[in-house]
C-alpha cells in the first residue's frame, strides 16, 4: 500500500510539514494564533487579504474597491498580490476568521505544497526517489523563501515546479499535454508578473534541454505542442491575465530598464550577489552587510549544501543541466542579462527569478548526493568552505574603498551566517569521511538546517514586532465603518483603511490606479522618495494615528479626508468611540471637500502647474482642471478661472464645495450614483480616479467623462438629474470570454486525450 501511494512522497510531506511547523509554530503560538512579521507583510499582505475578502463577500459584487487608495480596480489592484492565488481562495472558506489568524497556517501549507511539486519534478531524474525528498526540501526551504518572507512570492514558488514537470512529461509523451496546460494556467493566474519570468525561463530551459534535437522533426513537433499548451493555458487564465497585463503596461514602474549602467555590477553589488549565493537568506529591510537595506530578493542559498554541489555537478558533468546551470550562474552576475526576465521593464533589476534557478540547483544537488561516490566531495566542499571563510574575512577586515565606506551593518549576524554555512559544510565532509554519507543523515541534516535558517529569518524579520499591539489596531480597524459615503478617512495607513470599510486618502501599494499618480504629479509627489503617503501621512506602514500635516493639508481635504483616528479623548468633534484590548480609539471629523461637488470655473493643467505648489489644491477647490485641447468643449458650461487663492480662505473654499456637493451620493463595489439640482449648468468633479472602465449616465443617457487631474468630471445640465457611474475592469469581458472558450477547449482536449490513451 505504501508503495502504491509513494512512500517517499509521504516522507516528503511529513518532513516539510514538520519543518514548517517548527519554523512557524512558535511565532503563531506567541501571537495567540495570529502571525505577523514587519513592514510590507503587516502593511500589505495581511491588509490586502482583508480588503479582497471584504470586497468578495459584500453585495452587490463588483470590480471597484473603494478602500485601495482613492478607489481602484479590484482585479488590477490585487492580481499581483492575491486574487489569483489558490491559497488566498482557501482563506475564503474561513471568512469569519481574521486573516492574521490564518496567515501562519497558510505559510506552512505553501511550504508543504512547494515540497510536493518540487519532489515530483526532481523524481523524474533520480533513480531512487528518496533523494528527490532532499532536493524538494532544499527548494522549499531555500534562502529565497526566507528572504522573501514579507512578500507573497511563496505562492509562486509553490506551483512553479509544475511548469517544468509538465514540460518534461510533454517532451516524453504528448498524452501529458493536459498536465502541462493546467500547470501553465495555474502559474499564470497565480501571478502574472512572475509568470512572464517563468515563461522566459521555460523557453530557455526548453531550448537548452532540446539543443541536440534542434532542426529535427521531433523538435518542431514538441515545440508546436508546447506553444499550443502555452496559448491554451494562458487563455484559461485570461480573465485575470489580460486586464492585468493591459493595466501594468501603463504603470510608471514598467518603464524601460535597458540602460548602459546595467551592463555590469559595481563591486558592492557584485559582492552582494555572491553573498546571496553562499549565505542564508537575510532581512531585506535590514541587511547584515554591503547594503543597509536591499529589496532585490537576493538569495539562492540551499540549506547545508549551498551552491557547492551544483558547482561540483557543473565541473563533473556534461549535458543540458550542466549547461543551463552554467548559463544561469553567468546571468546572475550581469544585470543586463537578468533584466531579460522582466523584459527590460521596471524600476529595479531584481533577483526575483532565482527561485527557478534554485529548483535546478536542488535537482543537481540531489543527483550528486545520489551518486556521491562519483564526485570528489571532500575536495570541492573543502574549497567551497575556504571560499566562504575568505569572503567573511575580506568583508570584515578589508576596507571597501579609500573612504572606508561602511559595508558591515550587523557584524554578529554576519558571523552567525558564516558559522551556519561552514558548520554545515564541515558536517558534510565528516559524513563523507566516515562513510556515513547516506540518505537518513543527510535528510536529518537538511531538516535541521532548513528549519534553523527559516526560523532565524522569521526571528530577524520579527525583531521589535509586537503582534498583540498590531492585532489591537487590526481588530479596531475592522470595526471602522463608512460614516458618510461622500467622505473618506484622513489616513494613508493600510491597517486603518483596508482592514475594515474605512476608505482613506492614500494607500501603501504599487498597483493603484495609474491615473491617481497623475493627480500626485500635480503636487510633485510621485517619485521614489516623495509620495502622497510619505509627504502627508509620515509612518504609513505602522502607526495609523500618525498623520503628519494631513489634518490641515489642502490636498487631503480636497480628497474628502474628513475623519481622523485619534486616541486623544479630549479632541473636539468626536463622532465615534471604539474600545479594543483596553485601548480607546476615537473618530473625529474636520471640514473637508465631498467626493463630488460642482464647479463653474476651469483652469488648464498647464496654467495650474504655474501656480505655487502650496496653492494648487486650493485652486482645484475652485476650478476644474482640464487639458488645453478640450477648452472648447467646456466653454458652454464653465468659464476660465482668473482668480487667486489664499491659504487663510481654505475654510471658505471647503464650505463652498460642500454647498455645491452632489446629493444622495451612494457608492458600492459596482460604482456610485448621486443626484444634482443646480440652477445653472455645472461641471461636477469627483475625486475618483479616472479609468476607461467607467461608464457614466445622466438620467439613463450616456454621458462623457472628462479626465481632470487624473480624476473624473462630467458636465451636468441645470435642474434635477440622476447620475450613475458603473465600473467594469477594461478588457475583463474579453478575458472572461477567452477563459470560457479556452476551458471548453481544454476539457474537450483532455477527454479526447484520455480516450485515446485508454484505447492505445
Amino acid at each position: 500500500m505504501l508503495r502504491k501511494f509513494d512512500k517517499n512522497l509521504l516522507i516528503c510531506v511529513f518532513c516539510s510539514l514538520l519543518m514548517a511547523s517548527v519554523s512557524f509554530g512558535y511565532f503563531i503560538y506567541k501571537g495567540n494564533g495570529a502571525f505577523t512579521l514587519v513592514s510590507d507583510f503587516n502593511a500589505q499582505e495581511l491588509t490586502f487579504a482583508a480588503a479582497v475578502r471584504h470586497a468578495l463577500t459584500f453585495r452587490p459584487l463588483g470590480q471597484w474597491i473603494w478602500n485601495l487608495d482613492l478607489g481602484s480596480s479590484l482585479i488590477n489592484g490585487f492580481s499581483f498580490y492575491n486574487i489569483g492565488s489558490l491559497f488566498f481562495w482557501i482563506s475564503m472558506l474561513f471568512t469569519k476568521i481574521s486573516f492574521p489568524y490564518l496567515a501562519g497556517y497558510l505559510y506552512i501549507l505553501k511550504y508543504v505544497v512547494a515540497s510536493i511539486t518540487a519532489y515530483y519534478y526532481i523524481k523524474i531524474f533520480v533513480k531512487d526517489s528518496k533523494y528527490a525528498v532532499i532536493g524538494a526540501l532544499l527548494y522549499s526551504f531555500s534562502g529565497f523563501q526566507t528572504t522573501n518572507l514579507i512578500f507573497h512570492f511563496h505562492d509562486v514558488v509553490a506551483f512553479f515546479p509544475m511548469m517544468l514537470l509538465g514540460l518534461e512529461l510533454v517532451i516524453k509523451d504528448k498524452k501529458y499535454t493536459p498536465v502541462f496546460i493546467f500547470a501553465i494556467f495555474l502559474n499564470c493566474i497565480t501571478n502574472y508578473f512572475f509568470f512572464i519570468q517563468e515563461v522566459i525561463f521555460v523557453v530557455l530551459y526548453f531550448v537548452v534541454r532540446e539543443w541536440s534535437d534542434i532542426g529535427k522533426n521531433a523538435f518542431f513537433k514538441r515545440t508546436l505542442r508546447c506553444i499550443f499548451s502555452g496559448v491554451l493555458g494562458v487563455g484559461m487564465a485570461s480573465i485575470i491575465f489580460v486586464p492585468s497585463i493591459i493595466y501594468i503596461m501603463g504603470n510608471p514602474r514598467s518603464e524601460s530598464a535597458l540602460y548602459l549602467q546595467n551592463l555590469a555590477y559595481d563591486a558592492r553589488n557584485l559582492l552582494f550577489i555572491i553573498k546571496g549565493m553562499i549565505m542564508p537568506g537575510d532581512v531585506m529591510k535590514d541587511q547584515s552587510i554591503l547594503f543597509s537595506a536591499n529589496f532585490n530578493s537576493t538569495s539562492c542559498y540551499l540549506p547545508v549544501f549551498g551552491a557547492a554541489f551544483s558547482i561540483m555537478y557543473i565541473f563533473k558533468n556534461k549535458g543540458w543541466l550542466r549547461n543551463l546551470l552554467l548559463a544561469l550562474f553567468v546571468i546572475s552576475f550581469f544585470p543586463i542579462l537578468q533584466a531579460t526576465f522582466i523584459l527590460y521593464k521596471g524600476e529595479f533589476i531584481y533577483q526575483r527569478w532565482w527561485f527557478m534557478f534554485i529548483l535546478l540547483m536542488s535537482l543537481s544537488t540531489s543527483l550528486v548526493i545520489e551518486k556521491h561516490d562519483d564526485y570528489p566531495i571532500f575536495k570541492f566542499v573543502s574549497m567551497y568552505a575556504v571560499f566562504v571563510a575568505i569572503f567573511y574575512i575580506a568583508i570584515s577586515f578589508l576596507k571597501y574603498d579609500s573612504q572606508a565606506s561602511q559595508v558591515i551593518f550587523h557584524a554578529k549576524r554576519f558571523l552567525l551566517f558564516t558559522m551556519i554555512v561552514i558548520s554545515g559544510l564541515v558536517i558534510i565532509v565528516l559524513l563523507n569521511y566516515f562513510k556515513r554519507f547516506d540518505f537518513v543523515p543527510l535528510l536529518i541534516l537538511t531538516m535541521v538546517y532548513g528549519s534553523l535558517t527559516t526560523f532565524l529569518g522569521i526571528s530577524l524579520y520579527r525583531n521589535n514586532t509586537d503582534t498583540n499591539a498590531y492585532m489591537t489596531k487590526y481588530k479596531v480597524a475592522e470595526k471602522f465603518d463608512v460614516i458618510n459615503e461622500q467622505y473618506r478617512y484622513n489616513s494613508g495607513n493600510n491597517i486603518s483603511t483596508l482592514t475594515g470599510q474605512a476608505a482613506g486618502t492614500g494607500v501603501f501599494s504599487s498597483t493603484v490606479e495609474n491615473t491617481s499618480k497623475e493627480f500626485d504629479k500635480i503636487f510633485n509627489d510621485y517619485d521614489s522618495v516623495n509620495t502622497r503617503l510619505s509627504v502627508l501621512h509620515n509612518d504609513y506602514t505602522n502607526d495609523f494615528m500618525t498623520f503628519g500635516p494631513s489634518s490641515t493639508d489642502a490636498r487631503v481635504l480636497l480628497l474628502g479626508g474628513k475623519y481622523i483616528v485619534t486616541q486623544d479623548r479630549k479632541s473636539s468633534h468626536i463622532i465615534r468611540h471604539y474600545v479594543e484590548n483596553g485601548q480607546n480609539y476615537y473618530i473625529k471629523e474636520v471640514p473637508a471637500c465631498p467626493i463630488g461637488f460642482a464647479l463653474n470655473k476651469y483652469i488648464t493643467k498647464k496654467e495650474l502647474m504655474k501656480i505655487p505648489l502650496e496653492n494648487r489644491a486650493l485652486t482645484m477647490m475652485n476650478a476644474v482642471v482640464i487639458d488645453s485641447n478640450i477648452k472648447s468643449e467646456v466653454n458652454d458650461t464653465v468659464s476660465l478661472y482668473r482668480g487667486k487663492v489664499y491659504a487663510k480662505r481654505k475654510g471658505k473654499y471647503i464650505a463652498n464645495a460642500n454647498k455645491l456637493r452632489v446629493r444622495n451620493f451612494k457608492r458600492d463595489n459596482t460604482g456610485f450614483s448621486c443626484s444634482t439640482n443646480y440652477e445653472n449648468k455645472k461641471i461636477v468633479w469627483f475625486s475618483v480616479p479616472y479609468d476607461s472602465g467607467w461608464k457614466a449616465t445622466i438620467d439613463g443617457k450616456n454621458a462623457e467623462i472628462i479626465k481632470s487631474a487624473g480624476m473624473m468630471a462630467v458636465k451636468v445640465p441645470k435642474g434635477n438629474h440622476k447620475l450613475i457611474f458603473k465600473y467594469c475592469t477594461p478588457y475583463f469581458k474579453i478575458g472572461m470570454v477567452l477563459s470560457i472558450v479556452s476551458f471548453i477547449v481544454f476539457i474537450l482536449y483532455s477527454v479526447v486525450s484520455v480516450v485515446r490513451t485508454r484505447k492505445s
